[in-house]
């Protein structure tokens, strides 16, 4: 079969592997859309994430089950089904006994799907069939919506992580997939005004589609300058660009002792005024994937409560992955992009 793979060289190619055959507790998915997230076209240099060779990327993704092992009993081939990929989790650890199951060091950072173990940018993969890992999609949501669920998922956990509430503000840094989720997830919430600060002229436009109340372009305007100033501070700041400057300015513009929550992915370390956030009591939060959102996900997919269809630039094949890839890191005109296996 084919499947896109992180080489042992740190490159991502299409090549061909055998198709999977499931283990006694496993079940073979057909994916049906996998989304290229930011950390996948970031991958050759995340190398402290990215550490297995030759694996299979893609962790965004939906399928139907075609095989199973001789021991799943809960699931029957031909269920349509989005895959947590940090579902793989131990059970016995600190935090899973806690459950925070998002913070398991084994199932984030060494089985993670897509990361360490096989992932959806394939035509066959096998993946453990337990209720962490499985998790059925109604027909009220599209094979191409059923690869939102873990990126939604995400945003939903960020939200409860910031502790806002009905009538706080909220301003978000980066108007990617992540942020544009965040705008709405807002919304859903009740939130007073939503201010996303983005460069890109057409995910300004999508920002205010879903329903930013202020759009602000930070190439032209002095974005610190202007809160506490011509705009009131927001009690909570969305850090979803990862950008190098971003906490910075998230800690200048939030209000005093109000809520900064990370959730973009850095590519490289970065530094903060802590006296800032000392002598305005500010908190600084980060949120990591998620520990039982995914069903809540498919719920609001489900429910029409975020609208992922504007947000989808592309659809390819996966023979057609290199133009994936280079559309994605092409932020003027694409915001997430599909490959269909």
């Amino acid at each position: 079969m084919k499947a896109v793979v992180f080489t042992e060289s740190r490159e991502i190619e299409l090549v061909d592997v055998d198709d999977p055959s499931p283990l006694s507790g496993e079940v073979v998915l057909a994916p049906h859309a996998c989304g290229i997230c930011g950390t996948d076209l970031h991958a050759p240099r995340l190398t402290d994430l990215f550490s297995v060779p030759n694996n299979i990327m893609g962790h965004e993704f939906c399928g139907t089950i075609v095989d199973k092992g001789k021991e799943v009993r809960d699931w029957q081939i031909g269920e349509r089904v989005a895959v947590n990929p940090n579902g793989n989790v131990c059970g016995g650890c600190g935090p899973c006994v806690a459950g925070n199951f998002n913070l398991c060091r084994s199932a984030v950072l060494g089985n993670g799907i897509g990361i360490h173990r096989p992932g959806g940018m394939a035509e066959f993969v096998s993946v453990s069939a337990t209720p962490h890992v499985l998790h059925r999609l109604p027909d009220s949501v599209s094979d191409s919506e059923g690869a939102w669920v873990e990126p939604v998922a995400t945003v939903i956990r960020s939200l409860k992580v910031s502790g806002i509430r009905h009538g706080d503000t909220a301003t978000i840094l980066g108007a990617g997939p992540i942020g544009l989720l965040t705008v709405q997830a807002l919304r859903n919430c009740g939130v007073r005004k939503v201010v996303v600060v983005e460069p890109t002229p057409m995910r300004r436009e999508l920002a205010s589609l879903m329903g930013a109340d202020l759009v602000l372009d930070p190439q032209r305007e002095d974005i610190g300058s202007l809160f506490g100033v011509d705009l009131e501070r927001s009690t909570h700041v969305f850090e979803c660009s990862g950008a190098k400057e971003a906490l910075g300015l998230a800690v200048e513009i939030v209000e005093f002792a109000g809520t900064v929550t990370l959730v973009g992915i850095p590519t490289e370390r970065v530094t903060v005024d802590s006296f800032s956030i000392i002598n305005r009591e500010i908190g600084v939060r980060g949120s990591i994937i998620y520990v039982d959102e995914f069903e809540e996900a498919i719920g609001s997919l489900s429910d029409e409560k975020f609208e992922v269809g504007s947000l989808t630039t592309e659809i390819l094949p996966i023979s057609e992955f290199k133009s994936a890839f280079i559309a994605l890191a092409n932020p003027t005109s694409t915001v997430k992009v599909l490959l269909h296996p």
